[in-house]
């Protein structure tokens, strides 16, 4: 009686532990650059790529390191971005360790997704995310 009462608990633990995983979507962890037209890579920048999945917007963010590569996070650290068509936008935060304001690495109209006009399609045979961008119209990156 025991083994049978053992049995079900673990089968039921199992149902409810796939029960409560079948609303996450499928990450896939690719690698990123972001760089200007010219492929000079774009640091220091934050990236966020957005869907929408089941009707919810979800996001995937993450940020831009010195040689412009960058890495995913959607819902655990660096567990990748889901499939499908993503708005983009780039978000610079202002340095605080300097009393000079830092100049914009990338153009404004990157920070809003309906003014960015960047997007990218993943698809589970993705290999790389590119997202190429004009530098600041100072010309000065």
């Amino acid at each position: 009686m025991a083994r049978r009462f053992h049995y079900w608990l673990l089968v039921s633990a199992c149902l409810l532990t796939l029960g409560c995983n079948a609303g996450t979507p499928k990450t896939y962890r690719i690698p990123g650059r972001l760089v200007y037209d010219d492929g000079k890579p774009v640091p220091g920048a934050t990236i966020v790529l957005q869907t929408t999945h089941d009707g919810q917007r979800i996001a995937a963010r993450g940020m831009v390191n010195t040689d412009g590569t960058f890495e995913l996070t959607t819902f655990t650290d660096k567990d990748g971005v889901i499939e499908g068509e993503h708005d983009i936008t780039i978000v610079l935060l202002p340095a605080t360790d300097s009393a000079t304001p830092s100049k914009p690495v990338v153009a404004a109209k990157y920070s809003n997704s309906e003014s960015s006009g960047l997007k990218f399609t993943v698809k589970p045979d993705t290999t790389e995310i590119l997202i190429k961008v004009e530098p600041p119209p100072s010309g000065k990156k």
